[in-house]
């Protein structure tokens, strides 16, 4: 049955920042990351389990170390292809979890095209820090020592192609300044950034030609929704997403 709604986490020293995302995406299924059987660490996964049953959503264990890096990269990188490949959406929580968890499975989310999120903490239960995270008087953290650093291994995540951003931003453009059948205006503004040649269909330059409105179709509307950072909403109009608002706020 696709077209559920798939969420992927780790569980570590945390319950609500793991069941309440869960719920809020009224998840279909749900994945549990964790590490080890022997308490503190199988008490919070217990915990997170119960509340899953008492709501009634199923979920499956992914017994791994969720410190390894590869390790993790690979098994939600293989959950995401799974479930993604059988139509459904897969949200994947970065915001818990040790942060080398958190690093692979946002590079695992961006490589198989999930959704990562954030759940920020609206209440913490120390309510005085200086006496959790202090020695003696003195700031240590929760950690009194560390290990060896350990590399991560860089994944090559190409960036948008640099041409659709400049046609997305022209389309943005010309689309807010021309709410009602702006494909004149977006068309001609292309021709002038040279991204749409050839576009008239005389000399007289005041309709632009069949040709022109195909190649603008094939070349940047077919790709802009075929992307996720539009979508249609009527016949013949489009509206961006989030998601190609922030291809704008950060390559436009």
């Amino acid at each position: 049955m696709p077209d559920l709604r798939v969420v992927i986490s780790a569980v570590s020293f945390e319950t609500v920042k793991i069941t309440e995302p869960i719920f809020h995406y009224k998840a279909d299924r749900a994945y549990l990351i964790h590490s080890g059987k022997k308490p503190p660490y199988i008490d919070f996964y217990n915990a997170v389990t119960e509340v899953l049953k008492e709501r009634g959503v199923p979920f499956e264990e992914v017994n791994i170390l969720y410190t390894d890096f590869n390790e993790v990269l690979k098994h939600v990188r293989s959950i995401i292809r799974k479930e993604m490949g059988e139509g459904n959406h897969v949200y994947v929580n970065i915001g818990a979890g040790p942060q080398i968890y958190s690093s692979a499975a946002m590079i695992a989310s961006m490589m198989e095209g999930a959704t990562p999120f954030n759940a920020p903490t609206a209440e913490w239960t120390v309510s005085k820090p200086e006496k959790v995270f202090y020695e003696g008087g003195r700031p240590v953290g929760n950690a009194r020592s560390v290990k060896d650093p350990i590399e991560i291994p860089l994944f090559k995540v190409e960036p948008p192609d640099e041409t659709l951003v400049r046609a997305l931003s022209i389309w943005k453009r010309m689309t807010d300044r021309h709410r009602i059948r702006p494909t004149k205006e977006i068309i001609i503004e292309l021709n002038r950034e040279d991204l749409l040649p050839e576009i008239w269909e005389d000399d007289n330059m005041r309709r632009y030609s069949q040709s022109a409105l195909m190649r603008y179709r094939r070349n940047y509307l077919e790709k802009f929704e075929d992307r996720g950072w539009i979508r249609k909403v009527g016949r013949g109009r489009y509206s961006i997403t989030d998601q190609g608002k922030m291809i704008l706020d950060i390559f436009g």
